[in-house]
């Protein structure tokens, strides 16, 4: 996969701006204020629908202006393809070659990146759903049908919320039977890449920080106790059964409190340093450096499941890592296809 090019229109500092890329790393430096990152976070937004930065779209509109409109060219599979976004208050429209898509969510899977910025290192220790969105984008970008479950699971869920508010059993076993079966799927998926994660991570952390440390991940599946998840017969079929039956076990309990307590919805991502939680025995630089790392795997694992190259976007590479590790990560960019990089530095 190639970007060769993206047109920016009142997208946050810029009124106009057209930019062209090389295949390789493209370095994007200059003084802070200039744009630098609302570039590759223009680019992060073609690949996801959002912002790094900020979890409303709205801000990434220029000040003064009602909408945003960004258009990209890339090659992929060998054809060169186009990419439109408009977004304003009323209206979000996405055009791919010659189709039109009223939702955001259809960018997932068109075009495919990973992106390493400043703030990654909250992922490590912040709460459970920065850690599950890490999954999520992940397998977003490469699974459609995930994308289609965990939507259901969350629409089911809302449901049978609404239900318990009003201490009412009225149609929610049948919002706990969709709950159930879409939960299995997620759980399933995500313990998966965790573990793809963790194989690809481990490797590509040692090389970040010259093999001195051992890096670990363990999905924790809400509900699923300690049910083994890397067993693969008929584990969506079990899953769902234990999951309507909790459900069903819980309902009282949980009309008390108004809310869905059991789920993937409170699953964690356990991220581990010599099998001790980075959360709290990690210092800041080795916590950058399990993201850093996890990003890298994330990359690769795209790779694998896309057969494509995805994109490499390193907002602001001096503040990130220490010099050491920061040179290993610079030479490991010659191994990932198209690269950007945001920086102030000179060298």
């Amino acid at each position: 996969m190639h970007l060769k090019a993206i047109h920016l229109r009142n997208f946050r500092l810029y009124e106009e701006k057209l930019y062209e890329f090389t295949p390789g790393i493209n370095m994007i430096r200059g003084p802070n204020g200039q744009g630098k990152t609302a570039l590759i976070e223009a680019v992060y937004f073609l690949i996801t629908g959002r912002s790094f930065r900020t979890s409303q779209n709205a801000d990434l509109i220029r000040h003064g202006a009602n909408y945003f409109h960004v258009e990209a060219s890339f090659i992929k599979h060998g054809i060169e393809q186009k990419l439109r976004v408009y977004y304003s208050a009323s209206e979000r429209r996405v055009t791919y070659n010659a189709t039109s898509y009223p939702f955001l969510s259809s960018l997932l899977g068109i075009l495919q990146g990973v992106v390493i910025h400043p703030d990654d290192s909250t992922i490590v220790k912040g709460s459970p759903s920065s850690r599950r969105q890490l999954l999520d984008m992940l397998l977003g970008q490469s699974d459609p049908l995930y994308v289609h479950h965990l939507t259901r699971y969350d629409r089911a869920m809302r449901q049978r919320n609404h239900l318990l508010r009003a201490r009412s059993s009225v149609t929610i076993d049948s919002w706990e039977y969709e709950m159930a079966n879409a939960a299995a799927y997620v759980v399933k998926q995500r313990a998966a890449a965790t573990e793809s994660l963790c194989t690809h991570g481990q490797g590509l952390y040692k090389m970040l920080c010259n093999g001195v440390e051992s890096l670990g991940l363990i999905y924790k599946a809400n509900g699923a106790g300690d049910y083994p998840l890397d067993e693969t017969e008929n584990l969506i079929m079990k899953l769902r059964d234990l999951y309507r039956s909790q459900y069903v076990r819980h309902r009282h309990r949980e009309m008390d409190m108004g809310a869905t307590m059991t789920g993937p919805h409170k699953d964690d991502l356990i991220i581990a340093l010599n099998d001790k939680e980075a959360r709290s025995f990690g210092s800041e630089g080795q916590q950058r450096s399990c993201m850093a790392a996890l990003r890298l795997a994330e990359w690769k694992q795209l790779q694998i499941s896309s057969q494509e190259t995805p994109l490499m976007l390193v907002d602001d590479i001096g503040l990130s890592l220490d010099s050491s590790r920061k040179k290993h990560l610079i030479d490991h960019f010659s191994t990932l296809g198209q690269v950007f990089v945001t920086t102030t530095e000179e060298e």
